[in-house]
């Protein structure tokens, strides 16, 4: 048995017409208006000698820096004066084996490990080679910052980056630099 009072059905399409109009407009969250987020980005910039790629797809970026050296190469991220807090990967091909480490700019002109400093090494190799006077180190990290001492990166933000190398057959991460340069690039 169906109770139907003649006065509910517009009391019924007034609700009705409430709830269906409080989409997304009402909210705020126009869909048309919200910019949608990226999740992946690749790039390359080359200075002098030096190429610097990157291939970023939430939740990590690979990074592969390329310089004319048999010695080590970093790539560091957003540094607020010189090397000062900036995030720091270094590198080098020794025997041909690749040794990579998180470092931390803790002054003007210096660094330390993550690790030394309190925090943690996040940086996986992938890959390294050392042919012609031209070393190359290939490494993945996440875009989230876990770690006190790292950067957190977001896709299509610009960032300021440092690039260096050291002298020949410097394979060591503390040796003075025989490069460097400070870039901005659109992750």
């Amino acid at each position: 048995m169906r109770i139907r009072s003649a006065g509910s059905v517009p009391v019924f399409l007034a609700v009705l017409s409430l709830i269906l109009g409080c989409g997304s407009e009402a909210s705020g969250d126009d869909p048309d208006q919200t910019p949608a987020i990226e999740t992946d980005s690749t790039g390359e910039i080359v200075v002098e000698d030096v190429i610097l790629q990157w291939s970023a797809e939430v939740p990590g970026i690979q990074i592969t820096v390329s310089a004319p050296t048999t010695g080590w190469i970093a790539v560091g991220f957003e540094p607020s004066a010189a090397m000062m807090d900036a995030d720091i990967i270094m590198g080098y091909v020794s025997d041909g084996e690749v040794y990579i480490r998180d470092d931390w700019g803790d002054g003007y002109t210096s660094h330390k490990s993550d690790e030394e400093l309190g925090g943690t090494d996040d940086i996986t190799v992938v890959s390294g080679s050392e042919e012609s006077g031209i070393t190359v180190i290939s490494f993945n990290r996440l875009l989230s910052a876990d770690d006190t001492y790292d950067r957190e990166l977001v896709i299509g933000n610009t960032y300021t980056i440092l690039l260096a190398y050291g002298p020949d057959d410097a394979d060591n991460f503390q040796g003075y630099h025989a490069w460097e340069e400070t870039v901005e690039i659109e992750l």
